[in-house]
């Protein structure tokens, strides 16, 4: 008895060390992706102290910023970093690469970071991408960075990349999984290197544009497919929502390849709340709350049963700068609003508590201003289009279009709003207010439907930051 309690203590004693010299839990995990293609963004600082209150200990980051990675050390919070495709484009030799992960990854190691991954690229599997000088030689790149980290003694940190599920051919039920035929020898490669290296394959699945994508009930999106019949029945198998009819197709496909015991990270899956058919604060809600009490459950799908899946929620907050050439809804993934404050409940514990999660703490708001079109008819009604035009394009109107929020209103309030983002993306300079029949005032010209924002300041207006820092 006394023996095993002894056992016991050092077991325990072991763990708490473990901890604290830094080692990255093993267990599966929620982590989320925060984007900084926004102009108003929080400070790295207050990030810390959101993803602890709320219990996250994975995030993954799109830009290894300096001052970013600098708030992270002693946090025992696990790092994802992307090695970006503009960075990528310049890479010559084995000693630029060196020098960035020496930078970005080592020093801050160091200091106390936790690092889990380090993504080469995104998606580079992509249709748009896979033909193109860099992406066609991902494996090289894949390949510098693995002989980097080795160089530093940081073979703990896995080195992958995203991959979209346009790599998967179209199909009808999972079993029917595989890759597109003109990646498959790259692939194969890629494959091999995540086998020789132990590293997972990372899948971003985007459900309410897969849904569409493929002709399916929208309700399949859904895990709690309750409001359809739509299911997809596969021999023995039957699937019931998305995500698990994906997961297979992928574990199909990985098998066909010689590969089938792969791990695989959900990189990015989340809901969009703007910009979309069915894109709304509601449908996000729902979605969350049915896939993290999946995840909870530990059930796995049909081809790995009770099995663990590491997922990275996509994502912390909105981003009001990011492209948007699939659709406007790639704004709004954000389970925060930019103002800190959150959309709608959601337990990343994974204990499906009915509470929305905490507000962010330090953000600093600008005084209830709004910069909005008079409204009058005797303007030159090309000259206010031009205005109404540049002003969407300075700043950030996805929130017009089909299924979008603001879409229903008339000509003169898309107007004021176009005005009043561009007003609020610059912080409030009252020069970016300096357009045909604008104005200032202070009453809220939000309507039931479209909120007219009054945004945050910048975090470099905060912070101090140096733009420097923020870039590589």
């Amino acid at each position: 008895m006394y023996k095993n309690t002894g056992s016991l203590w050092i077991s325990l004693f072991m763990s708490l060390m473990f901890l604290s010299l830094g080692g990255i839990q093993v267990d599966a995990f929620v982590g989320i992706n925060w984007g900084r293609m926004a102009k108003q963004r929080f400070v790295p600082s207050m990030v810390v102290d959101l993803l602890l209150q709320n219990g996250i200990t994975e995030l993954r980051i799109f830009q290894p910023s300096l001052n970013v990675l600098d708030a992270f050390a002693d946090t025992n919070i696990g790092i994802t970093i992307t090695l970006q495709e503009n960075y990528l484009r310049n890479v010559k030799e084995q000693k630029e690469i060196d020098g960035m992960i020496h930078e970005r990854v080592k020093h801050f190691v160091d200091k106390g970071v936790k690092f889990r991954y380090v993504y080469v690229g995104n998606e580079p599997f992509t249709k748009s991408k896979y033909t193109k000088t860099p992406f066609s030689r991902i494996i090289h790149f894949l390949n510098l960075t693995r002989n980097s980290l080795d160089k530093y003694n940081l073979q703990d940190i896995k080195v992958t990349t995203p991959i979209f599920t346009d790599v998967l051919i179209n199909m009808t039920k999972p079993s029917e999984g595989d890759f597109q035929e003109e990646i498959k020898g790259q692939m194969m490669e890629f494959l091999d290197f995540l086998n020789k290296k132990g590293a997972p394959f990372v899948i971003n699945i985007f459900p309410i544009y897969t849904v569409y994508n493929l002709g399916f009930d929208v309700e399949f999106a859904f895990i709690d497919n309750v409001k359809s019949k739509f299911k997809v029945v596969d021999g023995n198998n039957t699937y019931y929502n998305l995500f698990t009819f994906l997961y297979d197709a992928l574990v199909c496909a990985l098998t066909k390849a010689g590969y089938g015991d792969m791990e695989i990270v959900i990189g990015q899956i989340g809901w969009p709340t703007d910009g979309y058919e069915g894109a709304s604060e509601e449908n996000a809600e729902r979605f969350h709350r049915g896939f993290l009490k999946y995840l909870g459950r530990k059930e796995g799908t049909p081809l790995r049963p009770n099995k663990d899946i590491n997922v990275f929620l996509l994502s912390l907050t909105d981003e009001n700068m990011v492209n948007t050439d699939i659709g406007n809804y790639q704004r709004h993934w954000g389970i925060y609003k930019l103002d800190g404050e959150p959309k709608y409940k959601i337990d990343f514990t994974m204990h499906d508590l009915n509470t929305k999660p905490t507000i962010a703490k330090g953000t600093v708001k600008m005084p209830n201003r709004w910069c909005v079109f008079d409204g009058k008819t005797d303007y030159n009604e090309t000259l206010v289009m031009q205005d109404f035009d540049s002003a969407c394009m300075d700043s950030d109107c996805s929130t017009f279009g089909s299924g979008a929020t603001c879409d229903h209103l008339v000509f003169a309030e898309k107007v004021s709003y176009a005005y009043n983002m561009r007003y609020q993306m610059n912080n409030q300079d009252q020069e970016y207010c300096e357009l045909i029949g604008a104005e200032l005032t202070t009453n809220n010209p939000s309507t039931p439907d479209c909120e007219f924002p009054v945004e945050i300041l910048t975090a470099e207006v905060v912070d101090g930051g140096s733009p420097e820092t923020k870039k590589y």
